[in-house]
């Protein structure tokens, strides 16, 4: 990509489609090393593995593993919200919060925001230190800054054979696209119209994962491509299952075709749920919110 630049940046820009298609499958790895599932011997071998992705994808393994298994324990609980996902209202919640606080809930939940602007700033800028932790354990801080470190020595090497110009021209759309398609692909298959949402006394495990996860009926290239996480119902119920069995796991029972399915182009309809109302049990768009209810001043 570094020798095309002087010829043409739009054969760089082509290229780096494929590379951004490598980067979503690396990124997806680095998920299962997290979860100790992507290689037969669990222990070090995942964790090395684990580390060497997070440089190459910006992704500390401990601190962003340890979000997200948070969010495999907590998934659909309405009184555990927060953790490695958005956050998400209910109604009555947001009748409740001020008007400023309501601007900045509908502009953090425009999936314009959450995949172009959010989703860049979190990987590049948010992952390079435990915002998201208050108290962070060691072994998260090692995480992060051993992560860094790698980054600095792996970029720095580029910059040093390349020039700062030419990494930038070549890295940067890699890295917007890759981060853009990651948020996306872990936020819009808990975004459906009879999602799971419960209070902790009902809250139940198998019931979060079967019914508050979809299956993301993609083109059969789409699944390889993004590491078949679209089985996301099934991962969630079992997350020991590496990404490469999903689609057979998903195929040998029927009861597992059962949940939610949704499509490419019905997926984009809803990204914009952005409100659980808890007395009619679904997610609803800001759009019918305002048509259906007067917010509080």
């Amino acid at each position: 990509m570094f020798a095309l630049l002087p010829v043409s940046y739009g054969y760089v820009l082509a290229i780096s489609l494929l590379a951004t298609v490598a980067h979503v499958r690396l990124f997806m790895i680095g998920h299962d090393c997290a979860h100790q599932s992507y290689l037969p011997r669990k222990g070090w071998q995942n964790k090395a593995l684990g580390n060497f992705i997070g440089v190459l994808t910006n992704t500390p393994l401990d601190y962003w593993g340890s979000q997200h298994l948070m969010h495999h324990q907590t998934v659909g609980n309405l009184d555990r919200r927060g953790y490695g996902d958005v956050v998400t209202l209910t109604t009555e919640e947001f009748k409740a919060t001020a008007f400023r606080g309501r601007v900045w809930y509908r502009i953090g939940r425009n999936p314009h925001i959450l995949m172009f602007i959010f989703a860049p700033i979190h990987f590049l800028i948010m992952q390079r230190f435990p915002f998201e932790q208050k108290r962070a354990p060691r072994k998260v801080w090692l995480s992060i800054m051993g992560t860094n470190l790698g980054m600095v020595i792996y970029y720095g090497a580029l910059i040093s054979f390349f020039g700062l110009e030419s990494v930038l021209l070549v890295f940067a759309p890699i890295l917007l696209m890759s981060s853009t398609i990651a948020v996306w692909l872990f936020y819009v298959q808990h975004q459906f119209d009879e999602a799971y949402w419960e209070r902790e006394e009902a809250w139940d495990y198998k019931d979060a994962t079967l019914k508050g996860s979809s299956f993301y009926n993609l083109p059969r290239w789409l699944h390889w491509a993004t590491g078949n996480i679209g089985y996301h119902h099934l991962h969630h119920l079992n997350p020991k299952i590496p990404n490469y069995k999903l689609a057979a796991c998903h195929y040998s029972d029927p009861m597992l075709q059962e949940g939610k399915s949704i499509t490419f182009w019905e997926s984009f309809r809803l990204a914009n749920l952005a409100l659980w109302d808890e007395s009619a049990r679904r997610l609803i768009s800001f759009t019918e919110f305002d048509r259906t209810s007067e917010p509080s001043r």
